[in-house]
């Protein structure tokens, strides 16, 4: 529930989807369908309250992962609803992945770079063509460097979301800044893409040298999507990492380099936030923050608790009734200004 609290206020998919022309959903768009029909309930019905019986039916059906009373993680919810409909909304039709294999090239000049890009657009563009991958995919750059050759493997890569693992970037924080404050979310995005060394058993095979050699691993956003998806892993049982996590109510990233491309969206206002409440991953409740896409004001989910609440209670990390129940946020919804 909470998943789709956070993916019904994407004003652009929830329009697009409540506005789609009926003969255009064949019976081989359940998914589609059954999405359409619940946003009709919670945005045209007038109820107050909606239980999503028949979507979950449809989502276990599809995928074994969310069948029964057992709880999936949400994360992966959201990546399946995001890739199904994709598949149904496709306009060429294609009923494929969106994430396409690597686009590789062995260059050492720059130049190349600028082709490779053109070429990996060209082909996403023409087999991924939706709502879905015009609203939540961007782009990703990675360059492999050999040590001993300094040859380049560049490779583009789209994405949904980002998985940043707490705990490793706490420990990149320390050994590059020896700093013991808090993590924050530009500073992640920033340590996410720090180049990272590969020797010893993760030494990687060069094809010019024709055996395995040290290397260096970079990867970089090059273009963020039009609504940016951020997985705050904190490890087994959240116990990995037990600090806080900062993360701002406007996202500017406009004075950072974050993003390669120049012409990528920088500038991001929250616009959901799925929250764990509890000391650990094996017990606890997750609750939701959402930005209605009607009137901009936050709302809180607690099961059968929807309320209205402030900007500030969405971003802070304690329950404003409740001083003393930990609250940590898991998954972060962005959306472009």
């Amino acid at each position: 529930r909470l998943t789709i609290e956070c993916l019904s206020n994407i004003k652009e998919v929830t329009d697009y989807l409540l506005n789609l022309n009926e003969n255009f959903i064949t019976k081989e768009k359940n998914l589609t369908l059954c999405y359409r029909s619940l946003l009709i309930e919670l945005f045209r019905s007038g109820k107050k309250c909606v239980v999503p019986q028949v979507f979950k039916s449809v989502i276990g059906e599809l995928n074994p992962l969310f069948q029964g009373f057992h709880a999936a993680d949400s994360k992966d919810l959201v990546f399946f609803i995001i890739e199904r409909l994709h598949l149904e909304l496709n306009n060429e039709n294609k009923k494929m992945p969106i994430i396409q294999k690597d686009f590789y090239q062995l260059e050492l000049e720059s130049r190349n770079e600028q082709l490779m890009l053109q070429n990996f657009f060209n082909d996403f563009k023409l087999k991924s063509n939706s709502i879905i991958s015009e609203t939540f995919y961007g782009i990703t750059r990675s360059i492999m460097e050999c040590k001993g050759c300094n040859i380049k493997k560049y490779s583009f890569q789209s994405f949904n979301m980002q998985i940043f693992q707490l705990k490793k970037l706490k420990e990149d924080k320390l050994f590059h800044y020896k700093d013991n404050g808090k993590l924050n979310l530009i500073e992640g995005f920033v340590l996410q893409q720090m180049p990272e060394n590969l020797n010893n058993e993760n030494m990687i095979y060069c094809n010019n040298c024709k055996g395995l050699n040290d290397g260096i691993h970079q990867q970089n956003i090059y273009q963020l999507p039009k609504v940016l998806i951020v997985i705050l892993n904190r490890g087994r049982n959240n116990a990995d990492f037990n600090e806080e996590f900062d993360f701002p109510a406007l996202l500017d990233l406009r004075f950072t380099n974050i993003a390669l491309d120049q012409n990528s969206p920088r500038l991001f206002y929250l616009c959901g936030v799925i929250t764990h409440l509890g000391e650990s991953g094996s017990g606890g409740h997750f609750i939701a923050y959402c930005r209605n896409n009607q009137n901009d004001k936050f709302t809180y989910y607690n099961d059968s608790i929807v309320t209205e609440v402030s900007i500030e209670e969405a971003i802070s990390s304690k329950i404003s009734n409740n001083e003393n129940e930990k609250r940590t946020p898991y998954i972060l919804f962005y959306h472009y200004i």
